[in-house]
């Protein structure tokens, strides 16, 4: 039995910080007791080789005797039996204990998680391995046969948070372009520098796997633009057997853009041919949505059709899609309406639901400056008109209200004007509806500007203004007020300015009552030094 001097121990615990004191494991009948080690295990004092400290951190531990009378020895309660009085522990003992306990200590850290540093490094490794890329090797391969010529930079290796689950994805696809091309698994990889003699030539039988990579990616974008007629043609072949796997890249689209804007006709149709039949797919996608727009920019017109009308089948379901709508938008932008008429004629009976849609909204503005189908023109109009006030006071059908304020022509805008009768006041004080009274007076004729005006003067009954005065401290009212003073007629202009005078003290507490007030000064600095200002674009 090993005989601890308590006074001994009791000293040499003393001489511990009181941190360490009180992680000191405790010996029980089960074990090492979970809490105490696992405030120890905060602080094991292992350094990061897993090599104990120096004895002089250790922690000084009463040994456990060995089983007496049925009972474990160092279990609470059994001291006085155990461990008998004025016997020194030897040094031995202490170090065969230090070392037990922190063995226990280890082990016990590993068993709280023991993935976290192993699988933390695979990850590490994995991701990195998935993000460096085979195309750097050629810049590396010229730059050996040119020493003298070498101008690159070092990129240090970038922590894995910065790639992105949709990355390492579109980079894994990416892997498969080129299988004959090595990876590269370094902790530096090779930027590429725009050399005057690194050229496209140079990564000749990897421009696929360049373009999936974000630093070659750049460079061939760079390159596109300045390359001669036989690199243009070189880069056509390499990226035409996988040019919808990069088209729907991270990286890939980038260069897709690019290459598709430079380059002969032949090789333009031939590109755009790949894509052809899988315009649905593409239009929905994130990257490639950026391409198919750029191939109805540069395509000729047999082309556009054709992939215009791929599309008729889910037209609505295109215009509905974040990413899809922006391709119904450049069919018709970059068709005439003979040939789109199907996605034209979906609209209808449809634009009521569609101006309120998120996307859709943007698609019906669309419609309203381009379209030259009379017939569906009239149509669309007809069905907003109907629903005009319900629109104006929308989250997105202010905006196609705004557009046909601004492209509906003059009686289209004065039935509307005749419609807000009643109701300018309170749709100044809207947050949507206020933008539409303020297009209204922006784009509406002389009559127009004085119905308007009129209304918002009057809505006191004409001998008090205090009404004026609190939609100049609107947050939305108060830009009804600053338009109205570059628009309005002359009496009803030094009205407002009148009432702006006259209260100018209690307009000076509020934020937007004070836009007002400056508004107003520079409205008359404009008009005395002959520059018509307009003051509620200051503050908008």
């Amino acid at each position: 039995m090993v005989e601890v001097d308590p006074k001994a121990t009791t000293a040499a615990q003393s001489r511990l910080p009181i941190q360490a004191r009180s992680q000191l494991p405790t010996f029980y009948h089960g074990g090492i007791h979970s809490s105490s080690l696992a405030m120890g295990a905060q602080d094991t004092g292992l350094n990061a080789h897993g090599q104990m400290s120096p004895a002089g951190n250790l922690v000084l531990v009463p040994a456990p005797a060995p089983v007496s009378g049925g009972q474990i020895s160092g279990a609470p309660g059994n001291a006085e039996q155990d461990l008998e009085e004025d016997a020194p522990l030897s040094q031995d003992s202490i170090k065969r204990y230090e070392h037990l306990i922190w063995v226990q200590v280890a082990y016990f850290r590993v068993c709280l998680d023991p993935t976290v540093a192993t699988s933390g490094r695979l990850l590490q490794q994995a991701m990195q391995d998935l993000k460096n890329h085979c195309a750097c090797d050629a810049l590396v391969a010229h730059y050996e046969n040119n020493p003298a010529e070498a101008d690159t930079t070092v990129i240090q290796q970038q922590s894995t948070h910065s790639a992105g689950p949709s990355q390492v994805q579109q980079h894994y696809r990416a892997r498969g372009f080129n299988n004959v091309i090595p990876s590269v698994n370094q902790q530096e990889t090779v930027a590429p520098v725009m050399s005057p003699t690194l050229s496209l030539m140079d990564i000749k039988g990897k421009v696929a796997a360049s373009c999936a990579d974000r630093k070659w990616s750049r460079f061939v974008q760079q390159a596109i633009e300045v390359a001669t007629p036989e690199e243009v043609v070189m880069v056509y072949k390499e990226i035409m057997p996988c040019v919808r796997t990069l088209a729907v890249d991270m990286f890939g689209n980038h260069a897709i853009q690019k290459i598709l804007e430079h380059g002969p006709k032949s090789c333009k149709r031939e590109v755009i041919s790949n894509l052809i039949g899988h315009m649905l797919p593409l239009s929905h996608d994130k990257y490639s949505c950026r391409v198919i727009q750029n191939a109805f920019d540069v395509g000729e017109h047999d082309q556009k059709v054709v992939m215009a009308k791929e599309l008729s089948s889910k037209v609505l379901k295109c215009v509905r899609d974040q990413f899809a709508n922006h391709v119904i938008q450049k069919c018709i932008e970059c068709l005439p309406p003979k040939d789109i008429h199907f996605i034209l004629q979906s609209f209808c009976g449809r634009a009521k639901a569609l101006s309120i849609h998120p996307y859709g909204c943007h698609v019906i503005q669309k419609v309203l400056t381009r379209c030259k189908d009379q017939e569906i023109y009239h149509t669309l109009t007809a069905e907003i008109m109907e629903n005009v006030n319900k629109l104006s006071a929308d989250k997105f059908g202010n905006y196609v209200v705004q557009q046909l304020v601004k492209h509906g022509g003059h009686s289209m805008r004065s039935t509307m004007v005749r419609n807000f009768a009643g109701r300018v006041v309170s749709m100044s004080y809207h947050k949507f509806a206020s933008n539409v009274v303020e297009k209204s007076l922006t784009f509406g004729s002389q009559e127009d500007r004085r119905l308007i005006a009129d209304e918002i003067v009057g809505a006191g009954g004409g001998q008090h203004f205090d009404h004026l005065v609190d939609m100049m401290i609107n947050p939305y009212a108060n830009f009804v007020i600053q338009k109205m003073v570059v628009t309005a007629e002359e009496q009803q202009v030094a009205l407002l300015l009148d009432v702006a005078s006259s209260n100018a003290t209690s307009l000076a507490r509020y934020p937007h009552g004070r836009h007002v007030i400056d508004s107003m000064e520079k409205f008359l600095s404009g008009a005395k030094g002959g520059v018509h200002a307009d003051p509620a674009r200051c503050h908008r």
